[in-house]
């Protein structure tokens, strides 16, 4: 099988090649990669976010309705209308995907005496409010100064069991997961939302460079 060589953004080294019959998106969730196809050549021409996420959902065993997110160079594919090709996706990219856990329903009130010990029941302290910017440069302290040592000590010296190799790698990844699922909870709407935006944005394409970092360890070439 021909292996693709992609670059920090996701880019195959083999666009050109005439042999295929197919464009392939790979997507990212969690430690696994999966394989999306499209007929060749409509990835960067027709291909909608709606048909990526449709494809992604199946590809999970998820239904339609299942909320996911897709992340690709720092941008959030979140407009089902809007074509890949205006995020500059292409065949060959590499998508990462974050799957909502199920929500579940609350419990049925209780009525009665219960009901009246529930109001008794104190309100739990409220969690101090983080600005955005403060919570960007939190994610960003936490990777130079924990995450980073960690993945460089894994590329000099990276496990020769194939196994524990592969759980490092894990690890690794679902810790950067982790910071993104931060970055994209922080608030972008405030008076400085352009200014977030912005800043997020390069954080989000630090993260995505650590991964592939990563994968390239895990998955010599």
């Amino acid at each position: 099988m021909k292996r693709f060589l992609k670059s920090v953004t996701g880019s195959s080294l083999f666009d050109d090649d005439e042999s295929r019959t197919e464009d392939v998106v790979y997507v990212q969730q969690g430690a696994k990669t999966y394989t999306i196809n499209f007929p060749k050549g409509e990835v960067d021409t027709k291909t909608t976010v709606k048909d990526l996420r449709i494809s992604v959902l199946d590809a999970l065993g998820l239904s339609h309705e299942h909320s996911i997110k897709l992340l690709f160079s720092g941008s959030h594919l979140k407009d089902d209308a809007a074509l890949l090709k205006d995020f500059k996706v292409k065949h060959g990219a590499k998508i990462l995907c974050m799957a909502s856990k199920s929500k579940l329903a609350p419990p049925p009130s209780a009525s009665g005496s219960a009901g009246s010990s529930s109001r008794n029941t104190p309100e739990p302290p409220k969690k101090k409010i983080i600005p955005p910017m403060e919570k960007i440069e939190l994610v960003r302290k936490h990777i130079t100064g924990t995450v980073l040592p960690l993945v460089e000590a894994f590329e000099a010296n990276p496990p020769e069991d194939e196994a524990k190799r592969r759980d490092e790698h894990h690890r690794l990844s679902e810790t950067v997961l982790g910071e993104m699922l931060k970055l994209d909870s922080v608030d972008v709407d405030g008076d400085d939302g352009a200014e977030v935006r912005k800043k997020r944005k390069v954080m989000v394409k630090e993260l995505h460079a650590i991964l592939e970092r990563l994968d390239k360890v895990d998955k010599p070439v």
